[in-house]
């Protein structure tokens, strides 16, 4: 039997906006330690630039 060729199925590349990540005490902190990185090397590009 042959197939429907009368509809073309385009597959969706759509991303999640937000993902639903659960605050504990160990994630939040790994968020201000990530963070403080982030700053720390924004001070080094801004000083070195």
């Amino acid at each position: 039997m042959q197939n429907n060729s009368s509809t073309f199925n385009i597959p969706s590349f759509a991303k999640q906006e937000a993902y639903n990540f659960e605050i504990t005490k160990s994630t939040l902190e790994v968020y201000q330690e990530l963070n403080a990185i982030a700053e720390e090397i924004e001070k080094c590009r801004l000083r070195n630039s």
